[in-house]
């Protein structure tokens, strides 16, 4: 190994460690406790779950299957079968659905909006928007 290969080795660890921290601290800083989780089936907002209390406004009856009595877990219809989101401390995630991997049940818990769960075999994606408040720029701003 030259000397030239092992500068570039280290110069691309040393990136990489890098670039990790830096996305790490920005999804950190982006987690909110006051926005809503947006449910959406082929692009239609079905479920809508406010972060702070785990309250709910559900736009699509017929998708939205049940949900717990303390608001803990929310079924909704996807294209496989049923997919069960939980909520707990200002975060959610799916925690039982029908896909051939599972992929969004390995997602884990968000509560950020640069952290969306996505589950694309049942066509059910969970935005998370936080709340809007005064000092967020608009659209004219920037």
């Amino acid at each position: 190994m030259k000397k030239s290969d092992l500068i570039l080795i280290v110069t691309m660890i040393v990136i990489g460690l890098t670039a990790y921290l830096i996305l790490g601290q920005l999804t950190h800083q982006s987690e909110t406790t006051n926005g809503t989780a947006n449910v959406y089936y082929n692009d239609t907002k079905i479920l809508q779950i406010e972060l702070k209390d785990g309250s709910y406004t559900i736009h699509d009856q017929d998708k939205v299957v049940g949900i717990n009595d303390d608001n803990s877990t929310y079924t909704v219809a996807g294209t496989n079968g049923d997919v069960v989101i939980e909520y707990k401390d200002n975060r959610i995630r799916v925690i039982d659905e029908i896909s051939p991997r599972h992929i969004c049940r390995y997602q884990g818990w968000s509560n950020s909006p640069l952290i969306p769960i996505t589950c694309l075999p049942n066509n059910i994606i969970i935005l998370v928007e936080a709340e809007k408040t005064d000092q967020d720029p608009d659209d004219i701003t920037g």
